[in-house]
């Protein structure tokens, strides 16, 4: 796995947070992941993920949700966590140029962990998060995925 990460860049705009991160892939990657973000995790947000090529001819591209516990966690391949832990698979299906949105409740009580609901998912609270667009197959082609964080 060869991915080049992006710090997340946080900026204001009409009171609300935003930070972005953008990954870029190369053809034998299989996972694209971001660095850890913290961001209150009492309060809802939206991720908004956007690939600009086709990621895989034939394979599908889900977006899951990763929960850290310790300024350490890190995730270096899909179900290879450090101090975090999967809290939510999105199964949406990315494509070249199109987007997921998905609005995140942290919850506190419970988490639909598989086949959340297109679009929304519960989860517990974390201090950290870490986004993966979880390939069944490898990229078809370098590509950058641009992950954007509204709270």
């Amino acid at each position: 796995m060869a991915l080049t990460q992006s710090d997340w860049t946080p900026v204001s705009v009409k009171e609300m947070s935003v930070w972005t991160c953008n990954v870029a892939g190369e053809t034998a990657d299989t996972d694209i992941i971001t660095n850890r973000l913290h961001i209150d995790p009492y309060k809802p947000f939206t991720l908004v993920v956007y690939a600009d090529e086709d990621l895989s001819a034939a394979g599908s591209a889900a977006v899951d949700i990763w929960g850290g516990y310790s300024d350490s966690c890190s995730l270096a391949a899909a179900n290879v966590g450090t101090s975090c832990n999967l809290v939510s698979a999105n199964s949406n299906d990315i494509d070249a140029g199109g987007y997921q949105v998905i609005k995140v409740f942290p919850n506190g009580s419970f988490s639909e962990v598989l086949d959340a609901s297109p679009g929304i998912a519960l989860i517990p609270p974390h201090p950290y998060y870490i986004f993966n667009v979880d390939l069944s197959t490898s990229l078809q082609d370098a590509a950058t995925i641009y992950f954007t964080v509204i709270q």
